[in-house]
């Protein structure tokens, strides 16, 4: 192959890789994600276990 060719080559795939992994990395939801009742309560008893004993 041409060296020119090759250099190409890995710019393109250098390229191709960013592009991915940006978009891999931009948020797909906006709103946040809201707890429902019956999880906050749960949420707060498994709390506790986390406590430190002394």
């Amino acid at each position: 192959m041409n060296y020119l060719t090759i250099i190409a080559a890995v710019w393109a795939i250098c390229a191709i890789c960013a592009v991915l992994f940006i978009h891999g990395a931009t948020r797909r939801n906006q709103d946040p994600r809201r707890a429902q009742t019956g999880e906050r309560e749960s949420n707060a008893e498994r709390s506790k276990d986390f406590g430190r004993t002394v």
